[in-house]
């Protein structure tokens, strides 16, 4: 009854979780002695009688209880090991599961930093091309000037020349009509009324020539007048082509600049105000050239009628010519002075009629000249419009490089959101991955337990041992027989103890290979680096582990423990396991939390 009271109190004490390890070594070894001073106690007599076998038969019981007690402490250890691997065993696909995620998310960090170079060369080959036409443009603007000088150069000397003709020819034409006047003034003192007549008709016409001529530098200086607003307004549409390009450049550098730093909203309001600022520009401009030709138009007819009146007048002069021959054969002659007076006014007829084909001759070259300024006016205006068809072609290259921007911008704010959240999942990684250490910081903690109450139950082996050494030089030889086969039992049983304990060393080592991981995944860019180190004393676990193992298979060969090889040996197989998958199964309970 006293053994089983004994037997009952050492169970009660095993199985309560809140009294440590030494607190009931120690207990057990004052329970011992007690039973023992209260078994010699109740038998007095017997121990009188036969001492050696009761101390025997107490000794023996002792050890078989000893035994079956620590054999029950591994028993209750090893249950609670199997079912922490079976828990890590059904979180372990879930960890595998996480650890591909995470995977998945450094490859598409990878593809996504690609996009990001291949846009980042599409932008630098874009500049290229801005540049290039930035290039055309300047040399557009150089040509523009260049036909811009010499058009005003060439229209220049044309009017300095046509100016300096017609005042001469004003001046000479002014000087016939005084020699003219002078001559008439001579005849009429000289002549009879036939002759003033005559010289009436002769001055009229001379009249109705400078009349004609007054109207032909009339159209002349008419002519230079539209000549120079049609310049005028040449360079004025090129001006206002220059100032458009000056825009153009302006808005292609803000564009730029925008592409930089701005949204894509904002970038979308500016294209919009120079177009319409060119199409404005350009209506003006289609209506100026529209009154321009409207103005030549006009200039042409008002041309054609003087031109026709003159023909008028050299068939009336004609006319009278051939009524003044037959008079003068039919007249006879009344002296030999009015026969003179004959032959001077045919010879100043004559030299008129020179005068008026050399008029005729001046007024077909002025025409040729005309035609010719009206062909250089054509020119200019076709040159305008060669002009101005290239810096529509130009407004629409730059159109199409805005929006080639403009999707280039897209494309951009689209890889930046994206980086954007692989940075976010890389940070939830690292969360993972700290949340995983301070799991395995706790399996590590728990695996000291386990070797501290490993050791207790050893140096509680190592006291029973040393007990029985002394009982065995005190007992007889038969007894060391029957000793040394529960030894050897013992010994076996110690060994497979021992598997358990390298088990366990592996488990460690296993952890340390996955702190190596987890410290080579910290130092991958973009992942908090400042909680991924371990301290030196979780690392040095591993090797104090495996220097007390060392030391216990050295030291403790003859232990004995109770017959459980079987379950040790599958349990010594699925630890190989443990270690690895061990780890993650904490860290994917806190996943699943975080979710929640």
């Amino acid at each position: 009854m006293d053994k089983r009271k004994w037997l009952w109190k050492r169970r009660s004490s095993e199985r309560s979780p809140g009294e440590s390890e030494s607190s009931g070594s120690f207990s057990s070894h004052s329970e011992r002695y007690s039973d023992e001073q209260e078994a010699l106690r109740e038998s007095p007599n017997d121990s009188q009688q036969s001492p050696e076998v009761t101390s025997k038969s107490t000794i023996t019981e002792q050890v078989k209880e000893s035994v079956k007690s620590l054999t029950e402490k591994l028993s209750a250890a090893l249950v609670n090991v199997s079912a922490k691997e079976d828990l890590v065993k059904q979180h372990a696909k879930v960890a595998e599961e996480a650890v591909a995620g995470w995977e998945k998310a450094e490859n598409e960090v990878a593809a996504l930093k690609q996009q990001l170079e291949v846009a980042v060369q599409q932008n630098l080959n874009l500049e290229v091309r801005a540049s290039h036409l930035d290039g055309a443009l300047k040399e557009c603007v150089r040509e523009l000037r260049q036909a811009k000088d010499e058009q005003e150069k060439r229209i220049s000397d044309a009017l300095s020349e046509k100016n300096t003709e017609w005042e001469s020819t004003k001046s000479e034409l002014e000087k016939q009509i005084l020699d003219l006047k002078l001559q008439v003034e001579a005849s009429r003192s000289q002549n009879s009324a036939s002759i003033v007549e005559g010289l009436k008709k002769e001055n009229s016409s001379l009249k109705k020539d400078l009349v004609s001529c007054y109207e032909e530098l009339e159209i002349m200086t008419i002519e230079r007048d539209l000549s120079t607003r049609a310049a005028e307004t040449a360079s004025k549409v090129q001006l206002e082509s220059i100032k458009k390009i000056a825009k153009l450049e302006s808005e292609c550098r803000k564009l730029q600049t925008i592409s930089r730093k701005s949204s894509p909203s904002n970038n979308q309001k500016p294209s919009f105000y120079p177009e319409s600022l060119t199409d404005s520009h350009s209506d003006k401009d289609i209506n100026g050239s529209e009154r321009s030709f409207s103005e030549l138009d006009q200039f042409k007819t008002v041309v054609i009628k003087p031109s026709v009146e003159i023909d008028m007048m050299d068939d009336f002069l004609e006319m009278e010519r051939l009524v003044a021959l037959p008079e003068t054969k039919s007249s006879s002659p009344v002296s030999g002075e009015s026969i003179s007076v004959d032959d001077r006014l045919r010879t100043e007829l004559d030299s008129m009629t020179q005068r008026v084909a050399e008029l005729e001759d001046r007024l077909e070259k002025i025409e040729s000249e005309k035609l010719e300024l009206e062909n250089i006016l054509e020119r200019t205006v076709d040159s305008l419009k060669d002009a101005q068809a290239r810096s529509e072609e130009t407004e629409t290259k730059l159109e199409e490089l805005q929006q080639e921007m403009n999707a280039v911008n897209e494309t951009k704010e689209l890889l930046e959101f994206q980086l954007v959240d692989m940075e976010v999942e890389a940070r939830t990684m690292s969360a993972n991955v700290d949340s995983l250490k301070a799991e395995i910081e706790e399996e590590r903690k728990l695996s000291a337990e386990m070797k501290v109450r490993c050791r207790e139950l050893e140096n509680e082996l190592a006291r029973t041992i040393q007990e029985i050494e002394i009982e065995h030089n005190n007992n007889s030889n038969s007894e060391l027989k029957i000793k040394q086969e529960d030894l050897a039992v013992a010994a076996d049983k110690l060994a497979e103890c021992q598997k358990t304990i390298a088990s366990l060393g592996r488990q460690l080592q296993s952890l340390a290979t996955l702190e190596d991981f987890l410290i080579d995944s910290s130092n991958i860019p973009g992942l908090s680096t400042k909680n991924m180190l371990t301290p030196k004393s979780d690392l040095d676990r591993p090797r104090m582990s495996a220097d007390n193992y060392s030391l216990l298979t050295n030291g403790n060969e003859d232990l004995s423990l109770s017959p459980l090889s079987t379950n040790h040996i599958t349990t010594g197989k699925n630890r190989s396991s443990f270690g690895k998958f061990f780890s993650r199964s904490k860290s994917v309970r806190e996943i699943e939390n975080s979710r929640d």
